[in-house]
């Protein structure tokens, strides 16, 4: 659906001082808000939005229906855009009994008064404020001030102003761009296939809530696209994997947003059969995988059989179920190479924070994880189907895994290999004990040349491999 005829002002509350300027949206009128906090910037009121949330890390393979409500619960969060310094003042109806600001590192300093918060913010940043606890959390999204600017009226641009927008399917052409300024919500899909030059930009929220799981592909869902660059707005609410780049080139995504997904196989970014990605200054909280590099059989041909120059950095990633950080498991390409995971922040995970898994025919190699912050495991009540989980095998920092034929491995053969991975810099605080995890899958299809430097667990830096399980298919371990 063409919205390009959308002329629309956005109407922006934008307070300015000596040290500072800020930038607010207000909410569309129909839209609900919180009911566990309210928000002042600078002295002005903040639109506090609602998302449902996982609320306990239970799962179970597709059963042909959705996820039970009563697994979920609404969570907060709360946008707005600013330069210099900010005073940030939150009130919670709940007494404040504890308070966690996370990710931990960053290292905000909150005042306490009653039920109010106070702290401030020097530069964007995203972060998660908990109160009495994980659950019902405020998320916060302070983004830079927008210096990207548009055309309205141009016939290649789809603008979205203030206000809902009942969009449906928006299918892009090359050389088109979706703007969904501050302030609105629109409510539907992207798609875009065998294109090129496309952006999909703005502030506001995109919404796939009324979307059915079969009704519509993914949320972003970019087939043999190349040259993309998406940037600034919220995703809420999809039906299915949020993110999808899939036989892709040269794909940027930068300071999004990913909250509300709490269905099955609610995925934040896969990276399919895709080369030249970069994903960075971005937050997820996901059910299931936040940012998952891929393989699919239906996505391998001569053309995209490698998967090579994937970079993520500076993302906070909170998974409620599967994997913070995942390669695999589909690995149906010849290779998966030069992928980067830097300066990023995991604030709370269930299984396992660093996951490679290698399930098909994919040599999986020269693979860099640096600066990685991991904070507390979710262990409450996680179960799969019916059946509790084992909570000794959670809560892993690391594992990397050949597997044999399964659910989701799907080539003809396996000959895959995991060779020259290395970690520096991962910092694991929590009270509940984790170790690293390595198997191999026999003497030709090895877990090989692992080098560790600079792995911490609270504080400590562990400099032995007593704290590292492997099988007899693994070589060349190196930890110092």
């Amino acid at each position: 659906m063409k919205h390009s005829f959308l002329v629309i002002v956005s109407f922006l509350m934008i307070a300015c001082s000596n040290q500072s300027k800020t930038i607010l949206y207000p909410a569309p009128e129909k839209e609900k808000k919180s009911d566990d906090f309210e928000m002042i910037i600078n002295d002005k009121p903040v639109f506090v939005y609602e998302a449902r949330v996982s609320k306990y890390p239970i799962n179970q393979v597709w059963p042909g229906y959705q996820r039970p409500i009563d697994q979920t619960e609404i969570a907060s969060f709360a946008y707005f855009d600013f330069e210099g310094e900010v005073e940030v003042e939150i009130i919670s109806n709940e007494e404040i009994k504890t308070l966690v600001i996370r990710p931990k590192e960053y290292g905000i300093k909150p005042n306490i008064k009653g039920n109010t918060i106070t702290f401030k913010l020097s530069k964007p940043s995203q972060f998660v404020v908990e109160i009495n606890g994980y659950h019902k959390a405020l998320h916060i999204f302070a983004n830079p001030v927008e210096t990207i600017s548009i055309d309205k009226l141009d016939p290649k641009v789809h603008y979205f102003g203030p206000g809902i927008h009942e969009a449906g399917i928006i299918k892009l052409q090359s050389d088109e761009t979706v703007y969904i300024d501050g302030g609105a919500i629109v409510y539907g899909v992207i798609t875009s296939e065998n294109t090129r030059n496309i952006k999909i930009i703005g502030r506001g929220i995109l919404d796939a809530s009324k979307i059915a799981r079969d009704e519509a592909p993914n949320m972003i869902y970019l087939k043999n696209v190349k040259n993309v660059y998406i940037s600034g707005i919220i995703f809420r609410d999809p039906h299915i994997w949020t993110i999808l780049p899939a036989n892709c080139d040269s794909v940027t995504i930068d300071n999004v947003k990913l909250i509300g997904l709490w269905r099955y196989n609610s995925d934040g970014i896969d990276i399919v059969n895709s080369k030249n990605v970069t994903i960075k200054n971005t937050f997820i909280r996901a059910f299931d995988d936040n940012i998952a590099i891929k393989g699919l059989k239906g996505a391998y041909d001569e053309q995209h059989n490698i998967i090579e120059n994937i970079i993520v950095d500076s993302c906070v990633l909170w998974n409620d179920w599967g994997r913070p950080i995942e390669l695999g498991l589909e690995t149906v390409v010849d290779t998966m190479k030069n992928i980067s995971f830097s300066n990023c922040y995991i604030p709370h995970f269930t299984w396992i924070a660093i996951d490679i898994q290698n399930g098909d025919r994919g040599y999986v190699k020269d693979v860099r994880f640096e600066n990685i912050s991991i904070e507390d495991p979710i262990l409450d009540s996680i179960t799969l189907g019916t059946a509790p989980m084992d909570k000794k095998e959670l809560g892993k920092t690391i594992e990397l895994i050949i597997r044999g034929f399964g659910m989701w491995a799907t080539d003809t053969i396996i000959r895959g290999n995991i060779n020259n991975i290395s970690f520096n810099n991962i910092r694991y605080n929590s009270t509940n004990p984790t170790f690293i995890n390595l198997v191999g899958f026999d003497n030709t299809h090895l877990v090989n040349n692992i080098y560790i430097k600079d792995y911490f667990v609270n504080g400590r830096k562990i400099t032995d491999q007593s704290s590292i399980r492997k099988n007899e298919f693994v070589r060349n371990v190196f930890i110092e």
